[in-house]
């Protein structure tokens, strides 16, 4: 894996936006009672590296997933919540991933819906697994509801950034 300093500082100004999104949306006090819902605006990131295409692979949305999960467990001193994050998240970049070879590019909305429902899946599952309970398993319809509605919402705000900012789009993706 090689980088030039534009990718390699791209990359990092990428895990960086990716950490200061997770870090505010974490204090937008939401008002469920369903332990887990959250918005996943920092999935926008990850969504656009996925769609960037010329040198950005999927590798690189992992290693900035990876980077954000590390230093937001690291600022909140919560290790619990890297391994619930990196399951979800690393579930959901998979599911991104076949969801998008199977569709067209235009479907970034519909990436964003699979990936959603999966990282609820993954972190429900890592629950299920810490406390031995599959008790979880209950709150599962209120994060599906959440995550069509959140994988809705970012899918749409990359989808807005490709159609209406192609000349930026095409300087951090690398096409002239």
């Amino acid at each position: 894996m090689k980088y030039n300093t534009k990718k390699l500082t791209l990359t990092a100004l990428f895990a960086a936006i990716a950490l200061i999104i997770f870090i505010i949306e974490a204090q937008i006090p939401l008002s469920f009672s369903v332990p887990g819902l959250k918005l996943g605006l920092a999935n926008i990131v990850t969504l656009l590296i996925l769609f960037l295409g010329g040198s950005w692979k999927a590798r690189d949305a992992f290693l900035v997933l990876l980077v954000r999960v590390l230093l937001a467990a690291f600022i909140t001193g919560n290790t619990m919540s890297f391994a619930f994050s990196f399951a979800g998240g690393l579930l959901a970049l998979g599911v991104m991933l076949a969801v998008k070879m199977a569709l067209k590019d235009e479907a970034i909305p519909v990436v964003s819906v699979a990936g959603a429902l999966a990282h609820n899946a993954g972190q429900i599952a890592m629950a299920a697994l810490y406390m031995q309970s599959t008790s979880v398993f209950a709150y599962f319809p209120a994060l599906i509801a959440g995550g069509i509605i959140s994988g809705l919402f970012t899918g749409f705000a990359v989808y807005y950034l490709f159609k209406k900012h192609p000349k930026f789009i095409g300087f951090i993706g690398g096409k002239k």
